[in-house]
């Protein structure tokens, strides 16, 4: 029996790229990606993960999300799509509506736009956040947060760029929910709600990127990076949310269903020091990690239910000394590799 087409973009960032590899492991689908460029396209194939499937992969070149029809073309025979592209802020986001808002609602929007034109989608899985449905106020109100929580705040102009990418993400689960209820799409919607993502980023090839990302989190105190405000006390390892894309995409997931991807147990960021102390002694000995020269991170409490993707998909969430393991393994195989 031929396999279905599954068309999945933002492949070449750190979900994206995990759930790539999932997808290619599993071998349920012949999977074509879409990137912005032909560069973008080598530098993703150059990855080692990569190269057992490169002969099997399709690819199709998207440069601009936001342009109306943008993804027609390659959306055209697929089954299933994965829509994991959407833009994070770094140092040189400059407009926040230009560079990080308007792509993120257009890109969605965009995807579906076309999906519904053509015949033969079955679903499509996004990744959402957990930002989408619920402010930083609301979280640390002590308020629990689950798929039912609607308590977002976004306010113009936005003070930050994580405030832009928070409201990037809000905005776009509400564009998919009002797509959704004017179209009624032949296929189901799927949305996977992360906290922040941690664990072991197969792009950064160069340890001076370590601490890119989410994983900044973790690695940037461990060397030395004082951090600046209390950061939510959530998190998942990229593993498990690259996990529920793919599980997500099994046909007895209700329709237009949501889940919140979140290991259960309570922590806080300054438990990354005390894990690699533990984990790493001879490592931190050797003054490989900085962070006894900075204050120790602060936390601020939330409470997440992920349990409805526990229950639904049977998955147990890794701890979050997992996550913390996982990151600075990689560190460390990068900084002996120099």
């Amino acid at each position: 029996m031929a396999k279905n087409t599954l068309l999945i973009t933002g492949a070449t960032g750190m979900i994206g790229f995990r759930t790539l590899i999932h997808l290619l492991e599993q071998g349920s689908f012949n999977v074509r990606v879409a990137v912005r460029s032909q560069s973008s396209l080598d530098k993703l194939l150059s990855y080692k993960q990569i190269a057992p499937y490169a002969s099997q992969l399709e690819s199709t070149i998207v440069p601009d999300i936001t342009v109306p029809g943008a993804y027609d073309e390659a959306v055209k025979g697929a089954t299933h799509i994965i829509h994991v592209a959407s833009p994070i802020p770094s140092p040189q986001t400059a407009d926040f509506e230009t560079d990080l808002v308007q792509p993120a609602i257009q890109g969605t929007v965009g995807i579906l736009q076309s999906a519904h034109k053509v015949t033969g989608i079955k679903k499509i899985v996004i990744t959402a956040s957990i930002a989408s449905i619920t402010s930083e106020a609301h979280s640390a109100s002590g308020a629990t947060v689950n798929e039912e929580s609607r308590a977002t705040d976004i306010k113009r102009p936005f003070p930050n760029a994580f405030a832009a990418y928070a409201a990037s993400k809000a905005l776009s689960f509400e564009a998919t929910d009002d797509f959704i209820a004017k179209h009624n799409p032949a296929f189901s919607v799927v949305r996977i709600l992360p906290t922040f993502v941690i664990g072991r980023d197969d792009t950064v090839t160069d340890v001076s990127q370590i601490a890119k990302g989410t994983n900044g989190l973790v690695m940037g105190p461990l060397l030395g990076h004082a951090q600046v405000n209390a950061m939510s006390g959530a998190s998942v390892h990229l593993d498990d949310v690259a996990k529920l894309h793919v599980l997500a995409l099994d046909p007895a997931i209700s329709d237009n269903d949501i889940f919140l991807a979140s290991s259960p147990a309570s922590f806080e960021w300054a438990d990354s020091l005390d894990i690699v102390k533990r984990q790493y002694p001879k490592q931190y000995a050797a003054g490989l990690f900085k962070f006894d020269s900075i204050p120790r991170p602060e936390t601020r409490a939330v409470h997440v239910d992920s349990s409805r993707a526990t229950k639904t998909f049977g998955i147990q969430f890794k701890t979050f000394e997992e996550q913390v393991v996982s990151v600075v393994d990689h560190f460390l195989e990068l900084a002996t590799a120099k």
